[in-house]
């Protein structure tokens, strides 16, 4: 892939709330976020496989929240190569970009799902694998991971993903 040199930013008078997922074939989870205070919490999951129910719950959220930026998990093989989910999740960026003209970026989500089981196992120990929670933890998990890595926010100069890795 081809990076691009252009840091991922937000325009000073854009909106600082920022909505994170992360993807799966059937269960996407949503947390938001903002980038002044970086701070996040989980929102909701969408267990569907239909891209016409996945992109109304998008659309839901980004008229609720009004995110100058989508973050969005990048699944990778655990020595860093692409697999067939990394392609999706590409696409599936684009697509974002395409339909709401918001920029994207993509993290390296590298076990967020193995730590948002572990936090919740030790949170309270009961949660069920089916209802997404997971899910919206590692959307958590992936925000959070994009503000510690204090990309400049400042000003947006292209709507075009790139994966900060």
């Amino acid at each position: 892939m081809n990076n691009i040199s252009i840091k991922p930013t937000i325009n000073s008078s854009s909106k600082s709330n920022v909505l994170s997922l992360d993807f799966g074939e059937t269960k996407i989870g949503f947390a938001i976020g903002n980038h002044i205070t970086k701070t996040s919490h989980p929102l909701k999951a969408i267990i569907s496989s239909k891209k016409t129910e996945r992109f109304k719950v998008i659309e839901e959220l980004i008229a609720e929240w009004s995110p100058g930026l989508i973050v969005i998990g990048l699944p990778l093989n655990e020595n860093g190569s692409e697999s067939r989910l990394t392609l999706l999740v590409k696409k599936f960026s684009k697509k974002i970009i395409n339909k709401f003209s918001i920029p994207t970026v993509l993290i390296d989500e590298r076990y967020t799902s193995v730590e948002a089981e572990l936090l919740l196992v030790a949170s309270n120990g009961k949660y069920k694998k089916k209802d997404g929670v997971i899910d919206q933890v590692a959307a958590q998990i992936i925000l959070e991971s994009y503000f510690e890595r204090n990309l400049n926010v400042n000003s947006w100069t292209n709507n075009t993903y790139r994966p900060a890795l």
